[in-house]
C-alpha cells in the first residue's frame, strides 16, 4: 500500500501533464524566435530578368549631329550638282561634236576646193563659242560639288575622268586661241597652217571629251 502511495506522488513529476508541456514549448519557441531577439529575417531579392549584355549606347553631343547634318547636307549638294553635270556632259558632247563636223565641212569648203563659199564659217563659230560655254559650265559644276570623304589618290575611273578633263580643258584653250589665231590671218598664206593645227586640236579635244564621258558612262 505504501509503494502505492508512492508511485501515485511522484507520478506528476515523472509524467507532466500535457497543459505544461505545451507552456514549456511556447516558452521556448519564443526565446529561439528571430523577433525575440530583435533581428528580422533575410529578405531574398527576386532574381531580375531583364538585363543587357551590351553596354548602353552613348548618345551623341550637339557637336557630332552638328557634323552629321553637315556631312548629309553637303551628300544632298553634292548629289544634286553631279547629276547637272552628267547632263552637262552630254550637251558638251553634242555641241563639240557638232563643232568639229562644222569645222570640218568649213576647211573642205575653204582649202578642199569648195569654192570658199563660207557657208558653214558662221555656224562654225557660233557652235564652236556655244560647246566653250557648255564645257565651261559643265566643269564648274564638278568643283562646285562639295566632297565631305576623304578619298586617297588611286587609279579609278573617276581619276581617268579628270585626266582626260583636263586634256579636254587645254585643248578647248588652245582651240579658241587657234580660232582667232585662224581668222585673223584671213589672204595669208600662214592661214592654212593655221587652220590645220585648229583642226588637229579640235579632234583631239574631241577625243578626250569622249573617253571622259564614257568612262562614267559604262
Amino acid at each position: 500500500m505504501i509503494s502505492l502511495a508512492v508511485l501515485i506522488a511522484v507520478a506528476p513529476v515523472f509524467h507532466p501533464s500535457p497543459t505544461l508541456l505545451s507552456l514549456r514549448e511556447a516558452a521556448l519557441l519564443a526565446q529561439s524566435s528571430p523577433q525575440s531577439q530583435g533581428t528580422e529575417p533575410p529578405k531574398t531579392k527576386p532574381p531580375d530578368d531583364d538585363f543587357n549584355l551590351l553596354a548602353p549606347e552613348k548618345k551623341p553631343d550637339a557637336a557630332a549631329l552638328a557634323r552629321q547634318a553637315r556631312i548629309q547636307s553637303e551628300v544632298n549638294r553634292r548629289r544634286t550638282l553631279l547629276r547637272l553635270h552628267q547632263i552637262g556632259g552630254y550637251a558638251t558632247l553634242a555641241t563639240m561634236t557638232a563643232t568639229v563636223v562644222l569645222g570640218q565641212l568649213n576647211y573642205i569648203d575653204k582649202y578642199g576646193g569648195g569654192g570658199d563659199i563660207g557657208t558653214y564659217r558662221t555656224p562654225h563659230t557660233l557652235v564652236a563659242y556655244t560647246a566653250a560655254g557648255v564645257f565651261a559650265a559643265t566643269g564648274i559644276l564638278s568643283v562646285l560639288a562639295p566632297n565631305p570623304f576623304e578619298k586617297p589618290l588611286r587609279l579609278d575611273t573617276a581619276t581617268l575622268h579628270k585626266a582626260t578633263m583636263i586634256v579636254a580643258t587645254a585643248g578647248m584653250a588652245t582651240q579658241i586661241v587657234l580660232g582667232i589665231l585662224t581668222a585673223g590671218k584671213e589672204g595669208t598664206l600662214a592661214q592654212r597652217n593655221f587652220a590645220v593645227a585648229h583642226q588637229i586640236v579640235g579632234y583631239t579635244t574631241l577625243a578626250a571629251t569622249a573617253a571622259g564621258f564614257l568612262v562614267l558612262t559604262f
